[in-house]
């Protein structure tokens, strides 16, 4: 498909924006009756990187849950297989008492659900890093090429430029910030999830030991990302050019991520 940079990151941002994440969080949060390891069937991957990278549809997520099943049960390949999926909940009998295809409202199904939920949205922000690189090289006419799909990602990889491999690693507090950075075979880009209301209450709080660090956090933060209304972060163009413009030396880069990872944690 033709790709317009400019346009294809308003749209990726209004279709963020438009996610109900607090809905989700009240209905899935504490959904976790499956945790143990998927089976290859049920890998929701190649589905949500066809959609909303390959084909650029936007789907809610229900509508894209809806059709993630209906392609595990249309799928030849895979519905001859469905008695392996059987097997998966027999496996855990002590805690499913459905099967696959009934039972809708079944613990294996509610916690399948939630599964799938929090890895569409890691994927998202994930994507959101590679529509804003997308985005900065058409406007600055370079010629670089970003890379992301379910084989990579599966390797540890969410997304590649030339021979550089790049994970997104969340971080919820200031102490993860300073462990970021020490992987060698990919580089680390920082993304955070933290409680903006929380640190401001300590920023706000006299009793607060170094609200400095506190302060500095916060400055960070409005530094790198962009939290949209509903709450999701994006990265901002200066965050991400700081990896383009340095693209070509990967110890520089290096260096540029342990810095970011220093100012994340308050230490800058």
């Amino acid at each position: 498909m033709i790709k317009d940079a400019n346009n294809d990151l308003i749209a990726y941002r209004a279709f963020l924006e438009s996610i109900p994440l607090e809905d989700f969080r009240k209905e899935l949060k504490d959904i976790k009756f499956v945790e143990q390891d998927l089976h290859p069937l049920l890998f929701p991957l190649a589905s949500i990187f066809e959609y909303y990278w390959e084909k650029r549809e936007y789907l809610p997520f229900e509508l894209w849950y809806k059709n993630f099943i209906a392609q595990i049960e249309q799928n030849e390949k895979k519905k001859a297989k469905l008695s392996d999926l059987k097997e998966l909940v027999r496996a855990h009998r002590k805690f499913y008492d459905d099967t696959v295809n009934n039972n809708l409202n079944g613990k294996f199904q509610m916690g399948f659900k939630a599964r799938m939920y929090r890895t569409w949205v890691s994927v998202l922000t994930q994507l959101d890093f590679c529509y804003m690189f997308e985005y900065l090289c058409a406007k600055n006419k370079l010629a670089l090429t970003i890379e992301c799909n379910a084989d990579l990602d599966a390797s540890g990889i969410d997304a590649k430029v030339n021979e550089i491999g790049f994970q997104i690693a969340k971080i919820s507090q200031r102490k993860e910030a300073l462990k970021i950075g020490r992987k060698t075979k990919v580089i680390e880009v920082p993304y955070v999830v933290w409680d903006l209301n929380k640190i401001k209450e300590k920023i706000k709080n006299p009793r607060t030991k170094k609200r400095d660090v506190y302060q500095n956090m916060l400055d960070t933060f409005n530094k790198y990302y962009i939290q949209l209304k509903n709450g999701f972060v994006v990265f901002k163009e200066s965050y991400i050019n700081e990896i383009i413009n340095n693209i070509n030396d990967i110890d520089k880069l290096k260096s540029i991520i342990k810095r970011i990872s220093l100012e994340l944690a308050g230490k800058e």
